[in-house]
């Protein structure tokens, strides 16, 4: 399969997606009166994109993933010929894939905006959302957590509070082109349930995440059993392809 592959812990375009982008982002550059010779993939957080010394075409990462469009307002920005439309989409560009920070030090965690390679977050949350029958107070975000597995087992995802408000991470191993949608749709409702229905304190003083108001949430989900067979027949291929991967 070779429409992507992990870096950095996430899924990424493959070798010759990038390539194109790479013709494509100079060629425009050119056109647009930039004397520039190759690109060079940076991660800095602040400049998206420079021309730097001997013709280098400095790009965040994030531009991998860009259409033509995008690298045309990109190319207009940098020149100085950007209308309201090529600075809007810049900036929608960058608000819809760049990645986000949480916590410090060793509990740093990056986390990518909903839209995936495959997969739209956003779209799945705007799906689920008629499933609850009670307004949220906050509505929560939603984003990929890099890919982690265990040996054993993969958490699919997890449920956060974050000083913006509730957070939806789902892990990354799932944005690929042969994960059905209705498994994505369902880690999703099943974080989404956590924050519907909050841990409860039982009878015996025990803390009860799954609580029977979270099950009873749970099930309106319509491919909940579907989705369930699913995860426990499909979870060792997908830490065998990850490990696969990473001996690469």
């Amino acid at each position: 399969m070779d429409l992507f592959e992990t870096r950095n812990g996430f899924p990424q375009p493959s070798i010759s997606r990038i390539r194109k982008v790479e013709e494509t982002a100079l060629r425009l550059a050119r056109e647009h009166g930039l004397k520039v010779r190759v690109v060079r993939w940076k991660t800095n957080r602040r400049v998206m994109a420079s021309v730097g010394k001997n013709g280098v075409l400095n790009l965040h990462r994030i531009y991998q993933r860009a259409t033509e469009l995008d690298l045309i307002s990109l190319a207009n920005v940098m020149s100085g010929r950007a209308g309201s439309r090529d600075r809007e989409r810049f900036e929608r560009f960058i608000d819809r894939f760049f990645p986000r920070e949480l916590g410090e030090g060793k509990s740093r965690l990056v986390v990518r905006p909903g839209r995936g390679l495959f997969h739209d977050l956003d779209k799945t949350l705007g799906r689920l959302l008629p499933l609850l029958d009670r307004p949220l107070r906050t509505l929560p975000k939603v984003g990929w957590s890099p890919v982690r597995v265990g040996r054993r087992g993969i958490t699919w995802g997890t449920h956060r509070d974050t000083p913006e408000g509730p957070l939806i991470l789902v892990n990354a191993i799932l944005d690929a082109p042969d994960v059905p949608a209705f498994i994505v749709d369902h880690i999703v409702w099943h974080e989404l349930c956590h924050q519907a229905s909050p841990p409860e304190n039982g009878s015996n003083g025990r803390r009860k995440v799954h609580s029977k108001a979270f099950i009873e949430f749970e099930e309106r989900f319509p491919h909940l059993k579907r989705a369930e067979q699913w995860e426990v027949e499909q979870v060792a291929r997908l830490i065998k392809r990850h490990y696969k991967r990473g001996r690469r």
